[in-house]
């Protein structure tokens, strides 16, 4: 996880805590749920990444609706920005591919091109008193 994601999901934990009134203690419980090897521009990866997330949400919170509920929402934000960094990469290497049908021989193939960074992972984060 990088310096940035990590003071994302404190911040997120942080703002989920709130306020404590006197006597009231807030337990925070997170896991990490990787997003390496799948291509969330894809439906067939978003599911995947569905599946694993609803894994580590019943890990924390068992049956707990409420609790669950929490759970989803602290990931939504975080799976989107991995779906549309995903998309984006699928759509420049689909202009990189056009371009390079479009010049055949002509034109360079840089291999970078088409490395995307891999996905850094969803962390599911659930806070109770």
């Amino acid at each position: 996880m990088t310096p940035i994601h990590l003071i994302f999901v404190m911040a997120a934990a942080l703002s989920l805590t709130g306020p404590a009134t006197a006597g009231e203690r807030y337990e925070t419980r997170q896991i990490a749920v990787p997003a390496a090897g799948l291509d969330l521009s894809t439906e067939a990866g978003i599911d995947i990444l569905a599946a694993r997330i609803d894994h580590a949400v019943k890990r924390i919170c068992g049956r707990d609706r409420a609790c669950a509920d929490g759970a989803w929402q602290s990931t939504e934000w975080q799976v989107d920005r991995l779906i549309r960094a995903a998309r984006a990469w699928r759509r420049l290497a689909d202009e990189r591919a056009a371009q390079l049908r479009a010049c055949r021989e002509r034109c360079a193939r840089p291999a970078a091109w088409y490395a995307p960074p891999p996905p850094a992972g969803v962390t599911v984060i659930v806070v109770r008193n």
